[in-house]
């Protein structure tokens, strides 16, 4: 399966909703060969968070519905907790800790386990059928 434009909206709003429902998000396709004979290849989602764009997390279209979201989480993970808004704040959050879960795709589930642990705390469907 090859994602669509559509795809990576719904994928995006999935994970920033995760995140902050009240973010918005701007979503670029990257500049193929000839994106008008193929298509995107790729995106760059932009969430706008304090008002701004915060990072370009670029998303291939050739990942699998939960490595888009998986991905989008990590990166959000790694980005988001650095703004003002969300300084310090573990996402995704792993319960009774202060570290943020690690973030893997798993049989078609984005799976949240704890790294400390390697528990499983959590599975997020992706809201694309692969």
């Amino acid at each position: 399966m090859t994602l669509s434009d559509g795809d990576v909206a719904l994928l995006a709003r999935q994970a920033v909703d995760l995140f902050a429902p009240d973010i918005e998000i701007d979503i670029v396709p990257e500049d193929p060969v000839d994106p008008y004979r193929w298509g995107a290849q790729a995106w760059l989602v932009w969430p706008l968070i304090d008002d701004r764009r915060s990072v370009g997390i670029r998303v291939a279209g050739s990942a699998s519905p939960s490595e888009a979201l998986a991905h989008l989480l990590d990166q959000l993970s790694d980005y988001g907790s650095e703004t003002k808004r969300r300084w310090g704040v573990p996402f995704p959050p792993c319960p009774g800790h202060g570290h943020p879960a690690d973030v893997t795709a798993e049989d078609g589930d984005v799976v949240l386990r704890c790294p400390d642990t390697g528990d499983e705390i959590g599975r997020i469907r992706p809201d694309v059928a692969p």
